[in-house]
């Protein structure tokens, strides 16, 4: 399956990544814009052709890189929610993708794993995703795309740092109403 080829052409300004005056002007929207449209090619290619989910699809191929693993590990290197782990696996082992095994010696740990039917998935969906990748990337040449995976590289490293420093004391937690809960119309000012 081929995607239609184009240059480079942004339908809209260049943002303002030095003095944001607006939205379009955050990398945390360009880079959520981005992945709404990008994402959504490999969504409907494990949805509708292979009948896996996006995050499905995500812990298939992180399996596959890393081979087996306990599930909060596997949460940890996805972008999967922990509270979204648990039902995923299990429809990759209703699905016979993967397989969870007991940790010898601790009855409450485990490690899941590919089964050969994950991995013979695995094999059909990965070249899939590698051809969307480079028809994104079609119009970066080798420096471009070295240095994008090197911008890449510090902005992961420095999200990490920035999100470690502004961690919330006591989130407000999803089963007490989350955010709606915390909501106070009182707190906004003119």
């Amino acid at each position: 399956m081929g995607f239609p080829k184009s240059s480079l052409a942004a339908p809209d300004p260049l943002p303002h990544f030095e003095n944001p005056q607006s939205i379009f002007d955050l990398l945390n929207f360009q880079l959520h814009e981005f992945l709404g449209i990008s994402g959504s090619l490999v969504t409907r290619i494990c949805e509708n052709e292979y009948g896996i989910t996006r995050e499905e699809w995500q812990f298939v191929a992180m399996l596959a890189e890393l081979g087996g693993m306990s599930p909060s590990a596997l949460a940890g290197r996805t972008t999967v929610d922990r509270s979204q782990t648990s039902k995923t696996l299990r429809g990759l082992m209703a699905k016979g993708l993967v397989d969870r095994q007991p940790v010898p010696g601790d009855g409450r740990k485990a490690r899941v794993l590919l089964t050969e039917a994950g991995l013979l998935l695995y094999r059909q969906i990965f070249p899939r995703v590698v051809q969307v990748h480079n028809e994104v990337l079609q119009d970066f040449n080798t420096d471009e795309r070295l240095a994008l995976a090197r911008a890449m590289h510090l902005l992961r490293a420095r999200a990490s740092a920035v999100a470690q420093m502004h961690k919330p004391e006591g989130a407000s937690g999803r089963r007490l109403g989350g955010s709606r809960a915390r909501w106070k119309s009182t707190t906004l000012t003119d």
